[in-house]
């Protein structure tokens, strides 16, 4: 792989990395509870990322993807955990003291489990690796090295990305944990997690 071909794919990679999504959500309001929660919650993630794109390098997705009942059931799972998610959020953004619904609702979470499974049960991130990676690889001897390279790639960048979320929301945890500040941001990561489910669940 030549290093031209290894930096187009890091440009593709940041893109679709820092554009917030649900990954993004879970992530900063773990954080808001402690950077350790954080740092859980992004740790699933990536081990989330680690799996798809491992399974997409050794060809694992592409069997997924001709079941289509294991994808939907996949699919539904994730739609299910999602949601649960959004009621959490959303919960603590209508509570009469958002301060104590959040920390509440952050001790009786797992951080870990949550990243993990927002990721993990995304067949959008599993399809969507499936479709990128194989794009960059130069056929020949070298495939599997290639496609490992460009799945630890993904791993890395993640995890830098989510070291800034953290650090981003540890300098402003005293602002964002502002009793309505902490509601607009319970309210707008329940939301954003409820359109997420909705999209997953419809396919």
């Amino acid at each position: 792989m030549t290093l031209e071909r290894w930096t187009a794919f890091l440009g593709v990679l940041l893109v679709v990395v820092l554009t917030p999504g649900p990954d993004f959500a879970v992530v900063l309001r773990h954080s808001l509870a402690g950077p350790a929660r954080g740092v859980r919650a992004a740790a699933g993630i990536t081990t989330g990322l680690a799996c798809h794109t491992t399974a997409a390098a050794l060809g694992l997705s592409a069997v997924l993807a001709a079941r289509p009942d294991v994808l939907t059931a996949i699919r539904l799972a994730g739609a299910a955990y999602l949601g649960w998610l959004a009621v959490q959020a959303l919960r603590a953004a209508f509570a009469r003291e958002p301060a104590a619904a959040h920390q509440r609702g952050a001790r009786s979470a797992h951080p870990y489990l949550d990243g993990l499974a927002t990721n993990l049960f995304n067949p959008k991130a599993l399809l969507f690796f499936l479709g990128l990676i194989p794009q960059f690889v130069v056929p020949g001897p070298t495939v599997t090295a290639q496609l490992l390279l460009l799945a630890g790639t993904t791993v890395v960048a993640a995890s830098l990305w989510w070291a800034v979320v953290i650090l981003a929301a540890g300098r402003g945890r005293t602002l964002l944990g502002r009793g309505r500040v902490r509601r607009a941001v319970d309210g707008v990561t329940g939301g954003v997690l409820l359109a997420v489910a909705v999209g997953v669940a419809r396919g």
